[in-house]
């Protein structure tokens, strides 16, 4: 009884344990591939929040447009997702 007892336990404590990584590596696959697929004209965010345009890439590092003109270095890892483009507001209003 004890040792039934000693299994639930264990296994109520590492079934959340064991979900959680294998969520995690899903999320960490799914910002490699797209690290791996980031070509010259996507538009991304940084982790820092700079939206720019990929304009040049190398193995390890992308060139990005965040401004006309101005063209940053930073490192494919520093991409956090694609930036979608904003919903055009033609009325003139707020929407926040």
């Amino acid at each position: 009884m004890e040792l039934i007892f000693l299994l639930i336990i264990l296994a109520v404590f590492m079934l959340p344990t064991l979900l959680m990584m294998r969520s995690q590596r899903r999320r960490q696959a799914d910002m490699e591939q797209l690290h791996a697929s980031l070509q010259p004209g996507d538009a991304v965010v940084t982790v820092a929040g700079v939206h720019g345009t990929v304009v040049g890439a190398d193995a390890d590092t992308l060139r990005l447009e965040i401004a006309p003109g101005i063209v940053v270095t930073t490192e494919r890892t520093g991409v956090l997702r694609r930036a979608t483009p904003a919903a055009a507001n033609t009325d003139g209003a707020r929407t926040d």
